[in-house]
């Protein structure tokens, strides 16, 4: 006897199938939600390793608020950054929804740095940016987290006057 057969009547085939698809549904909104949920873990990390990188080239001081310091505002300026932020606040602004009067400084900034973590640049401008970094040891996300401090000022400083 070389083979096992076993006999299953469809009564308990379905049942067995059903509670399969039954666990697969479940499993699938878990992970759906670990998948959302990680979002923070992504954030935390990014932040990490910005400031890490900040601890010696000292672009920004660390502590609250944060703040350009001179070198933060020369790589800000040799970089392009600032000129690009100048020229395209307004539609800046418009992708954080940052037009609310009195928007709180935390939030503010909260938003300034994930819309700069993501936003795309003009392809022209993202390439120079991106030869700008490499050229001077910079990581991207460091370099877009000054530019973020940089537009967070700017809207701080329009909101004040406004």
């Amino acid at each position: 006897m070389n083979g096992l057969i076993i006999y299953i009547n469809w009564e308990y085939f379905l049942g067995v199938v059903g509670t399969l698809v039954a666990i697969a549904y479940y499993a699938n909104g878990r992970f759906t939600r670990l998948e959302t949920s990680v979002e923070w873990l992504k954030e935390a990390l990014r932040g990490f390793t910005i400031a890490s990188e900040n601890a010696s080239m000292k672009l920004f001081e660390a502590r609250s608020p944060l703040s350009l310091t001179r070198a933060g505002s020369r790589i800000l300026k040799e970089s392009g950054l600032e000129g690009y932020i100048d020229e395209h606040q307004d539609e800046l602004i418009k992708l954080t929804k940052l037009y609310r009067p009195h928007l709180d400084p935390n939030h503010l900034q909260d938003r300034s740095f994930r819309l700069f973590a993501d936003v795309p640049f003009a392809p022209e401008f993202e390439q120079r940016v991106n030869e700008f970094a490499f050229a001077n040891g910079i990581s991207i996300q460091y370099l877009r987290r000054v530019g973020a401090i940089y537009f967070r000022d700017l809207v701080l400083a329009s909101q004040r006057c406004g």
